[in-house]
């Protein structure tokens, strides 16, 4: 699926988009995925409906400890929480560590 840009501007919609379209894999950067972090911190039940099976996080450097609120609601199993790494010049991702501690 493909967020429509006036989505991507509004975490509020954004997470609504998720939540109705029954996501399961959803690939952003770690400065995007905040948004979904803040929801999970403050105790939005929003957060509880989605049925993401993976995040994959991409383009730009990962800080661990910045997940801890999404870890500490919603584990890490489910969803999976992947960080790719590659340069563009010969593929995108080459590397890929699951993350298991945040």
């Amino acid at each position: 699926m493909v967020v429509p840009r006036e989505v991507t501007r509004s975490p509020e919609e954004f997470l609504d988009l998720l939540v109705e379209q029954r996501v399961t894999v959803l690939s952003q950067t770690p400065s995007a995925f905040r948004s979904l972090v803040s929801a999970a911190a403050s105790g939005d039940e929003r957060i509880g409906r989605l049925a993401l099976r993976s995040v994959v996080f991409a383009g730009e450097k990962l800080e661990f400890g910045e997940l801890r609120p999404w870890v500490q609601r919603l584990g890490l199993d489910r969803p999976a929480l992947v960080n790719m790494y590659g340069i563009t010049e010969t593929t995108v991702h080459t590397t890929y560590y699951r993350v298991v501690d945040a």
